[in-house]
């Protein structure tokens, strides 16, 4: 099934984004710096891994 492969890609950016997006809010809300920190950590992984399947094709 050519597409397949992109078509899991796809929903996982859409996926990705969405947890950044809460993360964000996490982030926003959360109190120690310690815990900021750690989200900030997550969010800049996420975005990075978002930044690889970018370029993605089939």
């Amino acid at each position: 099934m050519p597409g397949k492969a992109k078509q899991y890609v796809d929903q996982s950016m859409s996926s990705v984004q969405n947890t950044v997006s809460t993360l964000q809010q996490a982030l926003d809300s959360a109190e120690k710096q310690d815990n900021k920190n750690k989200i900030q950590q997550a969010i800049s992984s996420l975005n990075s891994a978002q930044q690889q399947l970018s370029g993605y094709q089939d």
